[in-house]
């Protein structure tokens, strides 16, 4: 398994998404900035991803997720 890229940036993207949850203004162009953020961080190791997950709760944010982790693992086959 390949290793996250850079652990401090992750965490940085991490609690900038709690933060944001927190204070109510997490919307669905931030979420996805953010995710974009940590899959260019994390490189082949999606596994760090799973940090979106609790996030991903508002109608269509889980299925635009899915779909861009789809994107990935096939760009990777081919």
């Amino acid at each position: 398994m390949a290793k996250v890229a850079n652990y401090d940036t992750l965490e940085q993207i991490g609690n900038e998404l709690y933060t944001r949850s927190a204070a109510g203004n997490l919307d669905f162009t931030a979420f996805q900035q953010l995710f974009a953020e940590a899959r260019a961080v994390c490189g082949e190791d999606g596994d760090a991803l799973e940090m979106f997950c609790p996030y991903a709760k508002p109608p269509g944010w889980w299925d635009w997720m899915t779909k861009e982790l789809q994107k990935t693992s096939s760009q990777r086959v081919a």
